[in-house]
């Protein structure tokens, strides 16, 4: 279980976070660059309107110190020459203009020409700043617009300008009875109709980035985790009691040496249990040869009592000798691993105890399948099966699927268990009677145990309502 959702989850999670961060950033470093470009393009503004305003200022002053009867002449001789950035007329009243929307940078730009022009000429009385569109551009009373022009005054008048650039209308009294008008492009102007910094393209380019900086994070974490799985699923073989091969030394450094470590442990672990078991076996044949001789000179004490008594700690000692060997020859982890039907197995198994005649039910409604060990799960669930029909003159059986994986109870109506006695069942050689034999010799609840905790489950034990046992077997999913 552990091996098969922790590297699909330590991916999920690192790719999550990389890509959260990734995603911070791109915002942050956009934040960042759209702040930087409006700065530039305030300064660049601030520059260009101050620029202008000089310009404008001169173009003031000039006509201002002509004498009024030459202004009409100077102004038909400069339409003469052709189209200019500035248009300039005397008109006899305020013109009225569509302006074009407020925006922070038309405040701005508004601003600095009125400063610079203040700087060159002086404040000037009832002056009107005004940014218009070139196709609202009015240059006469009434609806006489600039686009509306013939082509042949049209020449005369404004040079066209070849983007969308508003144009600066600057119009205030010269003379009582009279309005000075100019008009001039806004050169690159389209930063005081507004921008749309954050636009269409632009979200497209960020998430394209983002999306292809999340693929190589996926890909980058999924070469750094897959080592990481290998070893996972090599570790849950290994707490299964399974021989883990050994692994390749691969991925980052600090994965080498991980993997060097599990893989002088596992061999550590392997030469202990090998060591374990080769002592154990031969301890366990050689005490039978003494045990042999010594019933043979047990049979020839005369004294009944004194031979009775010692005939049943011979029988004891053999008893556990046995059940040690057992344990050593027949251990589920010397089994290989396959599909098991548990259904089937323990319909198999009642079957086999109805000879008994005590009562047994089996309560599962679907086909439950899990890999395993089969004669060790086998063994587990007889072992179980026949404790009950003992103990408890009777068996339940019922099992159940959840998420968290498989559950097999088998239940009795016996005298149950004191909490003291459900831990020390589990103890080698511990019975609640004291009469041992061959069938039952105290080792079975500790073997059970030790089948369910190697295919990474767990056996308890419950008390059964109205009294009885309830023995709880796990498998994870």
């Amino acid at each position: 279980m552990f091996e098969s959702l922790m590297p699909k989850t330590v991916v999920a999670r690192m790719t999550s976070v990389l890509f959260v961060g990734i995603l911070v950033a791109q915002l942050l470093g956009t934040w960042l660059w759209v702040g930087q470009i409006q700065s530039s393009e305030r300064e660049r503004m601030v520059e260009l309107s101050e620029a202008m305003g000089s310009r404008i200022a001169q173009t003031i002053a000039f006509f201002e110190k002509l004498p009024k009867q030459y202004r009409h002449i100077v102004l038909d001789q400069l339409r003469d020459m052709g189209g200019t950035r500035f248009f300039v007329s005397v008109n006899k009243q305020f013109i009225n203009l569509d302006t074009i929307e407020e925006s922070e940078f038309s405040l701005l730009a508004r601003d600095s020409l009125q400063k610079s022009m203040t700087a060159q000429i002086g404040k000037i009385n009832s002056m009107e700043i005004a940014f218009v569109d070139f196709d609202n551009l009015k240059i006469l009373t009434g609806d006489n617009m600039m686009v509306s022009l013939s082509p042949t005054w049209k020449r005369f008048a404004l040079l066209e300008p070849g983007d969308k650039s508003p144009f600066v209308v600057i119009q205030f009294p010269i003379d009582a009875d009279e309005w000075m008008y100019l008009a001039a492009v806004v050169p690159k102007g389209e930063l005081l109709l507004g921008i749309d910094w954050i636009s269409t393209e632009r979200i497209f380019n960020l998430s394209a980035v983002s999306l292809t900086v999340l693929l190589f994070t996926f890909l980058f974490v999924r070469w750094l985790v897959l080592p990481l799985k290998i070893l996972a699923h090599q570790a849950d073989l290994l707490g299964k009691g399974r021989n883990p091969r050994q692994l390749e030394e691969k991925g980052s450094k600090e994965m080498v040496a991980t993997i060097g470590a599990f893989n002088s442990m596992a061999k550590r672990i392997q030469k202990l249990i090998t060591d374990r078991e080769r002592s154990f076996a031969a301890i366990s044949h050689d005490l039978k040869t003494p045990l042999t001789r010594a019933r043979l000179r047990v049979e020839s004490i005369e004294d009944g009592t004194i031979k009775e008594d010692l005939i049943g700690d011979l029988d004891y000692l053999e008893t556990m000798v046995k059940g040690s060997l057992q344990i050593m020859t027949d251990g589920a982890e010397h089994e290989n691993t396959s599909q098991v039907d548990i259904t089937t197995m323990l319909a198999s198994i009642l079957k086999k105890e109805e000879i008994l005649g005590m009562p047994i039910k089996m309560n599962i409604k679907q086909n439950i399948v899990i890999k395993g060990r089969a004669l060790a799960i086998e063994r587990m669930f007889s072992n179980l099966i026949n404790n009950a029909l003992t103990y408890g003159e009777g068996v339940e059986v019922n099992g159940q699927v959840k998420k968290t994986g498989v559950f097999i109870q088998i239940k009795d109506r016996g005298p149950g268990l004191s909490d003291n006695d459900k831990e020390n069942v589990f103890k080698p050689y511990y019975r609640l009677e004291h009469k041992l034999n061959d069938a039952h010799s105290g080792l079975g609840m500790g073997i059970a145990r030790n089948i369910a905790n190697i295919h990474g489950g767990e056996l308890e034990l419950k008390d059964r309502n109205g009294g009885g046992l309830i023995v709880e077997v796990y498998f994870p999913a």
